[in-house]
């Protein structure tokens, strides 16, 4: 993966998917929660894979993350990424409970931050499948509460997968009176990115589409 395919035009064919997925995924939680879920649109950036510990402060910044697996036409994972803090504003929110800190997080704290992740992917996936015309499936496959560093390079072994770069998307969720910033954070095969490079002019005629039904 080189960083001449992540020039502006694909970065923005990130974000215009970015954007119509998490309008997807606000309906969804909105819908989940009974109450009213605004996300902003991503700020999305492209980060060298052994600069992503830097960008979320350090190796020993404890973070907590919900591992997803993609498979299909396209591969690699996508990691929900969420501080201490903000996990613990999302919880709340979502299970109306007031866990104090992380560490006391218990099953139904850790499954509302899965299911709201599962949303959020699930929506990504869906809008990036039927834009591309790509068979994409995707599996929750863990939850993570540790330090940035071992938590990436534990993956990135386990998965073994060979790329230079990653894909950033960050966004802020307002739930009632809660502000939440999280990450989504993809990790693609170079087979992925050049399979998603030659879809993008798939995706224009779908975003033309869209645009011409009056959708957003």
């Amino acid at each position: 993966m080189t960083g001449l395919e992540f020039d502006q035009v694909r970065l923005d064919a990130f974000r215009e998917i970015g954007s119509i997925a998490i309008g997807n995924a606000a309906t969804s939680l909105s819908a989940m929660l009974g109450r009213k879920v605004n996300i902003t649109l991503p700020n999305v950036t492209v980060e060298l894979v052994e600069k992503i510990p830097e960008f979320f402060g350090g190796r020993e910044k404890i973070l907590t993350s919900v591992l997803f697996t993609i498979s299909g036409q396209v591969t690699g994972s996508i990691f929900l990424v969420l501080n201490s803090s903000e996990s613990i504003k999302l919880v709340n929110a979502l299970t109306g409970k007031k866990a104090a800190n992380i560490e006391s997080l218990d099953e139904m704290g850790s499954s509302a931050l899965k299911e709201m992740g599962n949303i959020l992917i699930g929506a990504f996936i869906r809008v990036l499948s039927d834009g591309l015309r790509m068979k994409i499936t995707y599996s929750v496959t863990g939850f993570s509460f540790n330090m940035v560093g071992a938590f990436f390079d534990e993956i990135l072994a386990r998965l073994a997968i060979e790329t230079e770069h990653a894909v950033i998307m960050e966004s802020e969720f307002y739930v009632l009176e809660n502000v939440c910033q999280g990450h989504l954070v993809f990790v693609l095969t170079q087979h992925a990115v050049a399979s998603i490079i030659r879809a993008l002019g798939r995706w224009q005629k779908y975003s033309e589409r869209r645009l011409k039904n009056g959708k957003v």
